[in-house]
């Protein structure tokens, strides 16, 4: 987030920025943790030795992270889940996440996932659907179950908006117009943030899922990109 005044050199001049790493992936690990997850076992056990012991959470963190999704499809991993699956108290759980690892289902997973995601950005409730390799999920999900589950996402993001008003050392009601942009910003609990703090008449909006693009583009035309760079 960015805090602009006028400026005689450019069209505006930082006052202060502030960040956080917080993006559409974070809301689909969310999603995948508190509804898919559950159902491929997380959260289970299995015997070991007469003992009753979770299975390993390292499995799930992997499995909701897109980009380490695809390399549990190797031999060591396939193996030990296998071992875990004749161990598992609900083996058939086990059984589903190998599927889709086996039967590399982690594109349409992670796209009806995204599906709902945005579905929940314009209704109340809407279904997650997902139909692969032998599996077939469907459940219905509330938009307040959405915003419970990324709630702490939430808070972090409203704590990064105020530092950036601190930094630039601006209050809300200074603040003329308020830009917002990225898919994320069409989920409503985000928007909210912005509504309470600056109110919806200053807030605008358009091109969610291309201004950013955009702007880099026209960054790049810059003659000194080290301005940037900070």
């Amino acid at each position: 987030m960015r805090v602009e005044a006028p400026g005689a050199a450019r069209r505006a001049t930082p006052l202060g920025s502030a960040g956080i790493g917080i993006a559409g992936d974070r809301f689909d690990y969310r999603i995948m943790d508190h509804l898919v997850l559950p159902m491929l076992g997380k959260g289970g056990s299995y015997q070991s030795f007469g003992k009753t012991l979770e299975i390993p959470r390292s499995y799930f963190a992997d499995f909701a992270d897109w980009s380490r999704l695809a390399l549990m499809r190797n031999r060591r991993t396939m193996d030990e889940l296998a071992r875990l699956q004749k161990s598992a108290d609900e083996p058939a759980a086990i059984g589903r996440m190998m599927t889709v690892i086996e039967k590399e289902l982690g594109y349409p997973l992670y796209d009806a996932v995204g599906s709902l995601k945005r579905a929940l950005s314009a209704q109340e409730s809407a279904a997650f659907r997902f139909t692969g390799g032998g599996l077939e999920i469907e459940t219905q999900v509330s938009r307040a179950d959405f915003e419970r589950w990324i709630a702490p996402d939430i808070a972090r993001i409203e704590a990064t908006v105020d530092k950036a008003l601190a930094t630039a050392g601006v209050s809300a009601d200074a603040i003329d117009r308020v830009f917002l942009t990225g898919g994320s910003s069409l989920i409503p609990a985000i928007r909210g943030i912005f509504d309470a703090r600056f109110g919806a008449d200053r807030i605008a909006t358009g091109g969610e899922l291309t201004s950013i693009a955009h702007g880099l583009a026209l960054i790049g035309q810059e003659a000194n990109l080290a301005e940037w760079a900070a």
